[in-house]
């Protein structure tokens, strides 16, 4: 296992999007990984992007579109749009797709790096920019570790804690943080940015030297668009493509 560790996050079944990664990754010599989750939902092929993960002993994390899954009760939760895209995807899961995303936790510890999909500790469903600066606070002191990477949000950004005060600020192609700091980092999204950039986003963290570098990946938009149609999902999963 090398310093070098890449997180993907919001795949949403997109696996075009995740074959050009896991490429990138290939030519980085990176095989280090953690998912943030919502590996399903929005996209044509959940089966083969949850399997490809399993596969490559790539572990995850839950997010809201499993625990959708798993718990029929939180479909209320979504909007309509997502709702019935989520119904689209229980339709189209196995029944193996189903066994591995029950064993998915609430989050994960790391190399003293935490992973969640929504917010820490452990918030599944719980979107980063609903917290204020004076909440973000609160929300540092529940956990302990010094990093924190979540999705949830399919946008980049550093939120750090300095001294007592709250900083926000992008990512950049490159970025070494401080060591002496903590964080929560959003890692984007790869299978749905939401940023205005529609290539397939994750990032690779060097736990040796603290440098965040930003990975964007170009890949096949329009066959993913088309089996995203094909399959009667609303069509603003497609165009957000």
């Amino acid at each position: 296992m090398g310093d070098r560790i890449a997180i993907i996050s919001d795949i949403h079944g997109n696996y075009e999007a995740l074959k050009a990664v896991f490429e990138d990754m290939d030519l980085l010599n990176i095989n280090d990984a953690v998912s943030l989750g919502d590996n399903i939902g929005y996209g044509p092929e959940p089966n083969q992007v949850v399997n490809e993960l399993h596969l490559k002993e790539i572990p995850s994390v839950l997010g809201n579109h499993e625990l959708g899954i798993l718990n029929p009760e939180i479909k209320k939760w979504f909007n309509p749009f997502s709702r019935e895209a989520l119904n689209i995807t229980e339709n189209i899961l196995t029944v193996n797709t189903k066994n591995l995303i029950s064993q998915y936790p609430d989050n994960l510890i790391k190399n003293n790096i935490l992973f969640v999909h929504g917010a820490p500790p452990d918030k599944i469903l719980t979107y980063i920019f609903e917290f204020s600066p004076f909440g973000l606070k609160k929300l540092f002191s529940s956990f302990k570790e010094t990093l924190c990477f979540t999705g949830h949000t399919h946008k980049l950004g550093i939120i750090a804690l300095n001294d007592e005060n709250i900083v926000k600020s992008y990512i950049s192609d490159s970025n070494t943080i401080d060591k002496d700091k903590r964080y929560i980092i959003n890692s984007g999204s790869v299978g749905q940015p939401r940023d205005g950039d529609k290539r397939a986003k994750y990032l690779i963290f060097n736990k040796k030297t603290y440098n965040l570098e930003l990975r964007t990946v170009e890949y096949d938009r329009m066959s993913v668009k088309k089996k995203i149609i094909d399959l009667g999902f609303p069509h603003v999963f497609a165009d957000m493509l």
